[in-house]
């Protein structure tokens, strides 16, 4: 055996080559075998590392495959062991993996402890760009546009072409910001070319979020049919990862797009207040358990006020929904 590489180490770093392939059973897979060497290895040089990177790969895996209640188990297990110096390492997948559950405090938490929440320069090169894009989307979900675009600014300067993956990650992260800003043809034109990036460096699941980023834009500019397509496409390579969370999430907003064209109004009385209220917590980055325990119903009625938001506002997700709220109440006030 190779005293250099564990067995733990090496099937942690083919499960995170697999995630990112997009072989998501495959990489669950790997990950539980990596989890449980990782438990039964005596202590020795190095192997403080492998449970809590075994465990973060596995919660990454899990929330891609829209397990939640094992992506919340295992990231929570890899937090309790948190160290600067390779927390910095596992950013990628716990961030991914608390991002997925809402949990955006959990994700602050991360980049304090990394120390990269001020300077991004501490992560790997070869991992920084992949970071900035998450929290992006960090930020997105807190309503914060202007960090957000920080960190795409940063995507941009630290991807290098040469490394898998860098091209398509920086247009995604500046495609969402653009997005979230309401620059439509931008964000069109940013995640379009993300697209073609993952799907050539052969990367489907970041290929489909790519694509979802590019119907949302065509959503808001009125390109119902083109729409369409674009989430077509998403959702197949969506399925054919396994990524049923985000499959999940294209199927509703390509049936909400079927049977009722997105509205070419928007305005405040589109929504009830009831719905305005929902709207503003979920773009504040709560997660629907904790806007319906604020609110005191149930998280099915959290579900249903969102679903008309989003068909209302012609978004298809709540990472969409900070810039035609604001829009709106700023007609409100002129």
């Amino acid at each position: 055996m190779d005293d250099d590489t564990r067995p733990a180490e090496r099937s942690t770093g083919a499960a995170r080559n697999q995630v990112l392939r997009g072989r998501l059973s495959r990489a669950s897979e790997l990950a539980a075998r990596a989890v449980a060497a990782a438990a039964q290895q005596p202590s020795g040089h190095g192997t403080g590392e492998d449970l809590p990177a075994a465990l973060a790969v596995q919660a990454w895996a899990a929330a891609w495959r829209g397990d939640s209640q094992l992506a919340d188990q295992a990231s929570a297990r890899a937090m309790t062991q948190l160290d600067p110096a390779w927390t910095r390492r596992l950013l990628v997948e716990l961030l991914g993996a608390r991002l997925h559950l809402g949990d955006v405090d959990g994700c602050q938490r991360l980049a304090t402890v990394a120390g990269v929440d001020t300077d991004p320069g501490r992560v790997a090169p070869v991992l920084r760009p992949w970071i900035c894009e998450t929290m992006v989307n960090v930020e997105l979900t807190r309503s914060r546009p202007a960090r957000a675009a920080l960190w795409a600014e940063h995507a941009a300067e630290t991807a290098a072409p040469a490394m898998w993956g860098h091209t398509g990650v920086m247009h995604l992260a500046n495609g969402q910001v653009a997005l979230a800003r309401n620059d439509l043809q931008v964000a069109q034109l940013r995640a379009g070319r993300a697209a073609e990036a993952f799907t050539e460096a052969g990367m489907p699941g970041y290929a489909a979020r790519s694509h979802a980023v590019v119907g949302a834009a065509l959503i808001g500019m009125g390109e119902r049919d083109a729409a369409l397509r674009e989430l077509s496409v998403a959702r197949r390579l969506a399925e054919s990862c396994g990524a049923r969370a985000l499959a999940a999430e294209l199927v509703d907003t390509q049936l909400t797009l079927s049977v009722r064209r997105a509205p070419t109004v928007r305005s405040m009385d589109t929504l009830t207040v009831r719905e305005h209220e929902v709207a503003e917590l979920a773009v504040r980055g709560l997660t629907n358990r904790q806007i319906a325990e604020k609110l005191v119903v149930s998280v099915k009625t959290v579900e249903g006020h969102l679903s008309r938001v989003f068909t209302k506002l012609g978004v298809p997700c709540r990472t969409a929904l900070a810039a035609p709220l604001r829009k709106m109440e700023a007609e409100l006030v002129h």
